[in-house]
């Protein structure tokens, strides 16, 4: 429980006034009564026979509350060219905030009071508001009652009660008093909050001040910026925009033109359904595909003289289209429906089948914009997929793929340049196993590919022998079309490639790639034959996209206490400028504790890089619960700001959290990654329990009794695993996790795929070892942990039965563990509200294990006689 100092204690009775029950509130922040009206015939009886009244002048949304987030001195504005702001008021002696008003009023009155609960836990109050007037209650912008009754006699006070539910963090009590013609009694109201069942009055505190930990309405909530793409010229850029809405999570997405300059809207495409809008590669103009009457389309938007025109109509199932460099033809893809829905029985064809639609196929077209005449460029029973078109515009390069089921990565690629007069087809690469992506050099005799180590045989692989490399840590190879010669230029470069552009406008080839726990961004000049890094003000850099005619760049970024922004980048001086960033309102009053990085070198020389999130409040003579979290796989935990585990909202619920990146994840150089490969938790659990005890005896902050760990998907497995080899946990949390791995490798849409690269050349017949010893459901017997095992009821990467496994397993042998099937949801929990109740199903677990607090948790899942 919350402990208050004598001088602390002085400081809150500013604001409340205790007692030995409850809280009554001190000040508030209000603003002036503000004037409003009856609409004209308000006296006339509806259809229903009602007059208006003053119960509707009180009930209407003169402004959504969801929205006001008031502090001293803030301007508010009101209807009829009214406007206010927001100030302190203290009560009288006996409690009562009272309002300055002539009596009698002419027309109702409006006047908000309002003021912050911060609850240091999840708790329970008692709401109690008494006034003589008409008054509405809301909390956090939903409303929780109406008093519409006036009570006439000077003293008389009728009230409004409540009974709150309160997560850790700062809450909005907001109440709308409304004083009428007819009130004759003193403007006032009293409010006092009550813990209900065992909590106490020094478990909340109440304030005027909005600063409040990040929760997890702030990362669904408000606009977000999806990517910003800068036109040919430079002079405009698109944004695209979604804007999720409480309490169900409706969304919106759209996409606007905007000037560089000034940030001028240009156009805006709000509430029009579009689509894959692109600048056109030599004018300003965009095209975008939108869809009419179950057909699609595709237009043109020339911004210059603001007319539309159609450059493809009455087509079914667009998948994509590109640009040629001139502007004069479009290569589009058409996608065909092979799917029989009379099927009662379904013969399955190989594991790809069991993915839907994986039986559609899509092949290119040609789109001539001048005449709009159009024909087929491919054809056949593999789908043929648009890698680039030539600069010179004379051929386009393309690939196939097939699955090969005899042959480990199970697929087999196909590359090919085909000349756009003759329609003749060269073989660039035929039957290979690894996949690559490709693009012309801006000369058209060449062509960038980016792809795992082993790509091209030995070229890019960068490891000791006996090693397998991991395929995932992607390199950039260089092909000239005439002598087939081919050579990589990341051969000694550890950061794994994620995004690669050769400019046309410099020769330069640009790239994001992951370097360690960062996406950072680079360059690497022909002239040198060097790679540079191109400094950026953020730690993860995403959705760049390169302008067709100027060197110019846009992308997205974000950091660990930093939400994403939309920067320009001049790639002349690399300089980055802010023009998009629609988050700083959102998390204008979000306090976050302090990052800091800690590594550590494990006792078998393997360097684990790690980061430690704060509470704000942080305070290092106290003791602190810990989350340790981890993923083990082959990707590195980014630093990115929000996902599916957002460190920093656990931080602000009083955690501190490690995050630790253990061997075989990509960023690091190919023979760290290479760790992964046939390891399946061998090494990484050691170097989890290794760094987390290291982390232990330098920080004493940490209270070692109650340290929790979670991990999702492989990280999942890795929780499961961790707690077979060890009890320094006092609680865990897997989601989506791998039980078994036998039946992971044959029951997953992807199962068998990464297998391939985690489990090369090893089966469940040939490698029990791995397959067997190494799943956790076979030491199921060795868990003591209290368990958390949460899946999606139709997760088709991690099927449930992973989940459900471990859970029967541990059930049998009566040990401590919860298992929350999350109804409607894939391996990713997306829907709206089933997010936020599975991220409040994780933090009560934690207070429950780690707190000692069950209250939450017991809430949310009550004890039920089945």
């Amino acid at each position: 429980m919350k402990k208050i100092s004598a001088s602390l204690f002085l400081l809150v009775s500013c604001i409340f006034l205790y007692s030995s029950e409850k809280v009554v509130v001190s000040q508030w922040l209000t603003t002036n009564p503000l004037k409003t009206v009856y609409p004209a015939f308000h006296e006339t009886k509806n259809v229903k026979g009602n007059a208006f009244s003053n119960r509707d002048v009180l009930l209407f949304d003169y402004q959504q509350l969801e929205n006001i987030r008031p502090y001293d001195n803030k301007h508010l504005d009101w209807i009829m060219g009214q406007s206010t702001q927001w100030n302190l008021m203290s009560v009288d002696s006996e409690g009562f905030a009272t309002f300055d008003i002539k009596k009698p009023v002419e027309s109702p009155k409006i006047s908000f009071c309002a003021i912050y609960i911060e609850a240091e836990r999840w708790m329970e109050l008692t709401l109690k508001v008494r006034t003589a007037q008409m008054a509405q209650v809301s909390l956090n912008g939903n409303v929780l009652g109406n008093k519409t009754t006036i009570e006439s006699e000077e003293g008389s006070l009728g009230k409004i009660e409540q009974n709150l539910e309160l997560k850790k963090g700062k809450h909005l009590i907001m109440i709308k008093s409304l004083y009428t013609p007819d009130d004759e009694t003193d403007w006032k109201l009293h409010a006092a909050l009550k813990p209900r069942n065992n909590y106490s009055i020094n478990d909340f505190s109440i304030s005027p001040e909005p600063k409040n930990i990040k929760n997890i309405n702030n990362i669904l909530d408000g606009v977000k910026v999806r990517w910003v793409k800068p036109s040919a010229c430079g002079n405009y850029y698109a944004v695209a925009y979604r804007e999720a809405k409480p309490p169900k999570g409706e969304a919106e997405g759209w996409i606007e033109i905007k000037k560089y300059d000034d940030g001028s809207l240009i156009h805006s495409f709000k509430h029009a359904s579009i689509h894959n809008l692109q600048w056109l590669p030599n004018s300003n103009a965009v095209s975008y595909v939108a869809k009419k009457h179950d057909k699609y389309n595709i237009y043109k938007l020339n911004l210059e003289k603001g007319n539309i025109s159609t450059l493809l109509q009455n087509k079914k199932r667009i998948n994509n289209y590109h640009w040629d460099r001139s502007e004069n033809f479009i290569i589009y893809s058409i996608s065909e429906d092979n799917n029989d829905d009379s099927e009662h029985i379904r013969h399955i064809l190989g594991m790809r089948d069991r993915i839907p639609n994986w039986r559609n196929r899509s092949f290119l077209y040609y789109l001539d914009v001048n005449t709009k005449t159009t024909y087929q460029l491919t054809y056949g029973n593999l789908s043929t997929n648009l890698h680039d078109i030539s600069p010179c515009g004379n051929k386009i390069l393309f690939s196939q793929t097939r699955p090969d089921y005899q042959e480990r990565p199970y697929f087999k690629h196909n590359m090919y340049v085909l000349y756009m007069n003759s329609l003749e087809v060269d073989t660039v690469r035929f039957d290979e196993k690894w996949s690559v992506r490709g693009q012309f050099s801006p000369d058209s005799e060449k062509i960038m590919f980016t792809g795992g180590p082993e790509a091209f045989g030995d070229i890019g692989r960068n490891i000791p022998e006996g090693l397998i490399s991991n395929d995932r840590d992607t390199q950039i190879y260089l092909y000239d079309l005439s002598t087939k010669d081919i050579l990589t230029i990341t051969y000694d470069f550890n950061p794994s490639v994620s995004n690669a552009h050769w400019h046309t406008e410099d020769n330069n080839i640009y790239f994001t790639a992951q370097d360690k726990d960062k996406i950072k961004l680079f360059t690497y000049s022909f002239q040198n034959d060097s790679i540079s890094e191109i400094p950026t003000p953020v730690d993860i850099v995403s959705n760049i996209s390169y302008s067709a005619g100027s060197k110019i760049a846009t992308y997205s970024g974000e950091g660990m206490s930093d939400p994403s922004k939309g920067y320009w980048l001049n790639l002349e001086n690399h300089s980055s400028s802010l023009i998009e960033d629609t988050e700083s309102k959102n998390y204008k009053h979000v306090q976050f504790g302090k990052n800091m990085d800690w590594d550590y070198r494990t006792n078998d020389g393997v360097d684990i890089s790690g980061r430690v999130y704060l509470p704000p409040d942080f305070d290092e003579t106290k003791k602190y619960p810990l989350i340790v979290y981890y993923y083990g796989g082959i990707a590195p935990v980014s630093r990115r700001f929000g996902g599916r585990y957002p460190f920093n909202l656990w931080a602000g619920q009083g955690y501190v959290v490690y995050v630790l990146q253990p061997s075989g994840a990509i960023g690091f150089g190919q023979e760290f990654s290479a760790a992964h490969v046939n390891n399946w938790g061998i090494t990484v659990t050691g170097e989890i329990i290794e760094s987390t005890e290291a982390f232990l005896d330098e920080h004493t902050f940490i209270d070692d009794s109650r340290i929790g760990c979670i991990g999702a998907s492989y990280g999942g497995f890795m929780t499961m695993l961790l707690l077979t080899e060890t009890d320094m946990f006092a609680t865990a949390v897997s989601h989506a996790g791998i039980s078994s791995i036998s039946s992971y490798w044959g029951q997953g849409y992807w199962g068998y795929a990464y297998s391939a690269s985690a489990t090369a050349y090893n089966y469940p017949w040939n490698s029990p070892e791995i397959y067997i010893d190494q799943s956790p459901l076979f030491s199921a017997d060795k868990i003591n942990t209290p368990l958390l095992l949460l899946t999606g009821d139709q997760d088709t990467n991690v099927p449930p039965g992973e989940s459900l496994q471990m859970y029967t397993a541990l059930k049998i042998l009566g040990k401590p563990v919860e298992l929350l099937k999350v109804k409607g949801q894939d391996h990713h929990i997306l829907n709206y509200e089933k997010r936020i109740e599975w991220n409040n199903a994780i933090l009560a677990w934690f207070d429950k294990w780690l707190k000692e607090q069950n209250e939450w948790w017991e809430k949310q899942f009550p004890k039920k006689n089945f």
